[in-house]
């Protein structure tokens, strides 16, 4: 792998220090042993490693600390893809069909799942445009066809009208102010985000729930909460950071458990509970406030 290592660096115009190319060479063995255990019915070739990798890494400045932020099986995929290659495009139909099934199932079926797999491939793979080469390897290609997909039935929806306009979720999905994957998300996931999130606060401590209270539902300052609690304006807000994060890891543990979504798309999901976190809070806080703590 070292070779490689050295025909990537120059393929990507950085000049790599011994240790550094010994480090890529690791880093390139483990990603083919990685690749091979996630697509075994790949042949791994040395050429397309460099066809998949070089575009998303020639604009890094650091090539070795890059690399190791790649999805690289799913990349060699991606290229595998892109050079022809049967068994890549036959994990690639098996992975938009997938995609494909769960979208049209969160749109109410209004769709055909073989007419969305059809119009994703056609788009992913065939043209000048192969929409493939724009995955960028920072997350898994399962998450990102997903989204791909999405757009997908979007379009096609629309086109033969069989997606009403004033549709809530379609609407949701489409938002121009938003971006669309955190759209369907927010669409697709709503109830069980709301149980995930009540569940959360319900086991928070009674001093978390009321400081949160006391700063969302009441409005107080840092001062006034510290003034409440006779503490410090510092020891109340490290109170508060406190009760937001576990608030946070309360709720990403249940939705991991209660929907098995893939880390990108966990990860974009939570990004959505904690920018709604200070809209979601009061309806929920004032629930809760009855057996909640008054000071101390």
């Amino acid at each position: 792998m070292r070779t490689l290592a050295l025909q990537l660096a120059a393929r990507t115009g950085h000049t790599l220090a011994p240790a550094d190319v010994t480090e890529l060479a690791a880093q390139l063995e483990a990603a083919a042993a990685a690749t091979r255990a996630k697509w075994p019915e790949l042949t791994i070739r040395d050429e397309l490693w460099l066809e998949a990798l070089a575009p998303r890494l020639d604009s890094e400045a650091d090539l070795v600390a890059a690399f190791a932020q790649l999805a690289v099986a799913d990349v060699y995929l991606v290229g595998a893809c892109l050079a022809g290659d049967k068994p890549a495009l036959a994990i690639l139909e098996r992975l938009t069909r997938t995609a494909a099934t769960h979208v049209v199932a969160r749109l109410g079926g209004r769709l055909s799942v073989e007419d969305v797999v059809q119009e994703l491939l056609m788009k992913l793979v065939v043209g000048e445009s192969r929409k493939l080469a724009g995955f960028g390897g920072q997350g898994a290609l399962a998450a990102w066809l997903r989204i791909s997909a999405v757009r997908t039935a979007i379009s096609l929806g629309r086109k033969r009208q069989e997606l009403a306009l004033e549709d809530e979720t379609l609407e949701a999905i489409a938002d121009e102010g938003d971006d669309q994957a955190l759209a369907f998300l927010k669409a697709s996931y709503r109830d069980e985000f709301k149980r995930a999130f009540a569940a959360a606060l319900a086991e928070l401590s009674k001093r978390s729930r009321t400081l949160l209270r006391l700063q969302i539902n009441d409005q107080l300052t840092l001062p006034e909460i510290g003034a409440f609690y006779r503490v410090s304006r510092a020891t109340a807000a490290r109170w508060l950071a406190e009760a937001r994060a576990d608030l946070l890891k309360r709720t990403r543990t249940r939705l991991m458990t209660s929907l098995g979504l893939p880390a990108e798309e966990l990860g974009q999901l939570m990004r959505l509970v904690a920018s709604n976190l200070y809209g979601t809070l009061p309806g929920l806080l004032r629930q809760t406030h009855g057996g909640d703590e008054s000071g101390q």
